[in-house]
């Protein structure tokens, strides 16, 4: 029987290929572990829970406050109130507040906070603006910090809305107000559309998918 002297190898110019299909392979699967980020999953879904427990809170709200379930007519102890006045934001916080579980109030937001890149409101310093515009912080149950913003009427426009779910900010008219709420409270990426969001509040209810 003969055997072959013939020493089988790649030759330099399979070598290349196998190896650039190997690096193919593996920035195609670098690319795909940075694409799935378990956190932002979490946040997702943290954030979708968190909006349908506002929606809930907002119509119950909405029931038990006002005479013709339009957030124009709503009432407290000493009888209704409209949107027109000057305190509507602190009283619907409180509103708010009962329906959505709350263990904390009177939050002092540091200036960290504040200091990182939370809403870019047309490149004006995104911290001040928001500590500027929402108002009545509190935390829920989970840990969310929820904001609130109310208009002096029911149609404002509301540019900076970013629901779960909705595929960027974009612009409602015809709210009442909004509300912000950081589902990891102070931790970071601090981002709007991945741990923060913004609902925006109609006379009769809220709108979170825009999809």
């Amino acid at each position: 029987m003969k055997f072959s002297d013939k020493k089988t190898a790649f030759t330099f110019a399979e070598a290349m290929i196998v190896m650039s299909i190997l690096g193919i392979l593996i920035v195609l699967s670098v690319s795909a572990i940075k694409l799935y980020n378990p956190a932002e999953k979490g946040y997702e879904t943290m954030s979708v829970k968190m909006a349908e427990n506002i929606e809930a809170a907002t119509l119950h709200i909405l029931l038990n406050n006002s005479v013709y379930d339009d957030f124009l007519r709503i009432k407290d102890k000493e009888g209704y109130f409209s949107i027109e006045d000057k305190d509507i934001t602190k009283r619907m916080s409180d509103l708010y507040s009962n329906y959505l579980s709350d263990i904390t109030y009177g939050i002092d937001l540091s200036t960290e906070y504040f200091s990182n890149e939370i809403l870019d409101y047309d490149r004006t310093s995104v911290g001040e603006k928001l500590k500027d515009t929402y108002s009545d912080f509190f935390y829920v149950a989970d840990g969310t910090l929820v904001g609130f913003r109310f208009y002096n009427s029911c149609k404002a426009a509301e540019k900076n809305a970013n629901p779960p779910h909705s595929k960027g900010r974009y612009s409602v008219d015809e709210v009442c107000g909004s509300v912000f709420f950081d589902v990891n409270s102070f931790k970071e990426p601090n981002k709007l559309g991945s741990d923060q969001y913004i609902l925006p509040i109609y006379k009769r209810g809220i709108k979170y998918d825009n999809e």
